[in-house]
Parts: structure tokens; sequence; C-alpha cells
């Protein structure tokens, strides 16, 4: 399928606010305070919003129901004014509405969109679908936390959704890599959380990883339970013959009991005879430092020159290329 680049984002542009899962926890008076004043300091940052729905309709732990929450998704694909689309929060709820999207609308109408977490699964639908570049970035329910870099992350968000060409992301000052296994691989980069891309395993929905760069993360998960994950992953043969993988960060995974295997030992097990490159610790997860990523994108990986490079075209790649080199 043709890889399509949604038009790059300008200043005074209209970006959709959206809820395709979870709501907050909050009540309504400080939830509508969190929504107006995120959309006050988008303002500042030179752009227009809108919601979508306009009000919230909770639905247990669901920003609505079902069919109300895709609904509200496709209205804002249909608002031709909408550039961007901008899922507010993540939690969970998004695999639900998968099967009521309109697919064929969000391919003839692109759109950048950006979430992460719970969010993943309509990346990789849309993906599978449509064929379009969707961004793997930080919900925009993170800005104004105390732990958390606003800068970077907007910096990168608008680098990546504006840039038209060829560019490595840039890392955070002091930000150094891991590298697991050494290499360089160029491939469509697909992926996100490693909770959600298990839960795909087995659908119509489960990512083709064949000849690309699948990059996970995930937070608040015991080492076992991540071991259990990736041997999914393993066992379904998403493992198997990747471009690359680039492991995230792993906010609060640690150890449950003292005789737990370390999160060191568990990627080891996986990934060190890996013959293809594996970089770990990427500023991309539920941590202080999110870049933006484009998903379904081509993007080439160099462990030695520590570098991630976004391409805006499938024909500056060579497909499955991938160059391991020896420890």
């Amino acid at each position: 399928m043709e890889t399509i680049f949604p038009p790059p984002l300008q200043k005074g542009d209209l970006i959709a606010l959206v809820f395709p899962a979870s709501f907050f926890t909050q009540n309504d008076i400080d939830a509508n305070e969190i929504l107006e004043s995120k959309a006050a300091w988008l303002k500042l940052q030179g752009y227009r919003t809108v919601f979508y729905p306009e009000k919230i309709n909770r639905h247990g732990y669901l920003a609505g129901k079902d069919n109300e929450r895709a609904e509200a998704f496709m209205n804002a694909w249909k608002n031709e004014e909408v550039k961007a689309i901008w899922c507010f929060r993540g939690g969970y709820g998004s695999t639900r509405i998968l099967d009521y999207l309109d697919y064929e609308i969000i391919k003839a109408h692109p759109k950048i969109l950006i979430g992460m977490s719970d969010i993943t699964a309509l990346h990789q639908a849309i993906g599978q679908k449509t064929g379009l570049v969707t961004f793997l970035g930080p919900t925009l329910s993170f800005f104004g936390k105390p732990d958390f870099d606003d800068e970077y992350a907007f910096s990168s968000f608008e680098t990546t959704a504006s840039n038209q060409i060829t560019d490595s992301i840039p890392l955070p000052p002091d930000y150094q890599l891991k590298i697991l296994r050494p290499g360089n691989a160029q491939g469509i980069l697909v992926g996100g959380n490693l909770s959600l891309i298990a839960t795909l395993c087995g659908t119509k929905w489960q990512p083709d990883t064949q000849g690309k760069i699948l990059l996970l993360e995930d937070v608040n998960e015991t080492i076992y339970v991540i071991d259990r994950k990736l041997w999914q992953l393993k066992a379904a043969g998403l493992l198997d013959n990747p471009a690359a993988i680039i492991l995230g960060t792993w906010t609060n995974c640690n150890p449950n009991t003292p005789c737990s295997l370390t999160l060191t030992e568990v990627f080891d097990h996986y990934f060190d005879n890996a013959p293809y490159p594996v970089i770990q610790e990427f500023p991309s997860g539920h941590d202080k430092y999110q870049a933006t990523l484009p998903l379904n994108a081509p993007i080439e990986i160099d462990t030695e020159s520590k570098r991630v490079t976004i391409f805006k075209s499938t024909h500056n790649i060579t497909p499955l290329q991938q160059v391991p080199k020896s420890l």
C-alpha cells in the first residue's frame, strides 16, 4: 500500500481534540478546567482548537459509548478545516472502536493524528487500512505535568509534523541511547505500546513487522508481565524478521518480588542474539522526554552514530535493508 503523508502542520491551523479511549478520573468541573487550559495553551502556541465531541458523556472508564467515540472521531476527520487530530489521553478503549471507523473517509482526508499508549491501536489500524503516516507522540494530557519536558515534546511534535525533508530526530541534551545489538537498518516504523501490540496479536489488526522497524514501550507493568508479552510477540512471529527494534522507555516497570528477573535480563533473553539492530532507552513512552515519531513512514537506525533518521518518501530507502555489525 502506498504511503500517504498528511499535509504539514502550520501556525494558525485548526487542531481537533478527541477522546477515542478514556476520559479523566477527575469530576466534571475539574475536567472542564483541564480541557479549557490545554486549549488555551495551544492557542498560545499559535493554533486553533475544536473539541470532538463538544461535551463528553462518560460511560464508565470510557469517554462515551463505542459508537459515540467513533462518531466524534470520524466527525473530526470529516471537517475539512481540521488539519490535525490530537488525542487528549489514552487509557483504554481505542480497540473497541476500530470496527466502527470509516477508513475510506480517513484515507480520502489525510490529517495528522497524534497520540500514544492506548492510541497505538488507532495508529496500527489506520496505517494498515489506509497507508497514512500517523504520529506516535504525547497525548495532550502530558503537557503541564511537573515531571514532563513540555519544551522538548512540543518542539519534537512541531518539527516532525511540519518537516518536509529527511532529518534526524533530535535527542534531549545529554541523552544517551543504549545499544543492545549494533548495526544499521532501514524500514517502515511500526509499533507503540507493548500491551496494545500484544493485544492485537491473533486479530486482523496484528502488525506485520517483517522488514520493518518495531518500536515498543510500556508503563506500570511488572517485569514478568513484560516478559510474557514479549514472549507473545515472539510466538506470533513479530520478533523473527524485523529490520530493527527500538525499545523506548519503561516507566515504573519494576520487579514485584525479590526474586524477579531484571528488565535488562528480560531484554537480553529476547534480543541478545538478534540478527538485527536493537536500541534501548529511546525517548518514546510514558516518561519525561517524548519524541514524536512518524509511524508507517520510512526511517533509518544507525547505532554507530546513534541516529534515527526520518525519510519523507519510501523511494529514499531500500526496503528490508538491514546491515548487522559484529560485536
